[in-house]
């Protein structure tokens, strides 16, 4: 079975990358990216994969201008 989405992801000091994935048919994740800014940790992005009501597969990243990129695929 292929999984609707799958993240990996590698990180300086980890000795493994992260990876995972929704486990249910209709399963989605939503992922956050935040980013030292002098004292303080700001969201720069976020990303969300999701199942629509049609059956589409929808991915979506915002950044912190709300600039938004969108995705739709058939399942």
């Amino acid at each position: 079975m292929v999984r609707n989405f799958w993240i990996e992801a590698e990180v300086d000091g980890r000795k493994t990358p992260i990876a995972f994935g929704p486990r249910g048919k209709d399963g989605g994740f939503s992922l956050t990216v935040f980013m030292r800014n002098k004292d303080e940790a700001e969201v720069v992005l976020g990303i969300g994969g999701w199942m629509s009501e049609d059956g589409k597969l929808c991915l979506s990243a915002v950044d912190k201008s709300d600039g938004i990129i969108s995705i739709e695929r058939e399942r």
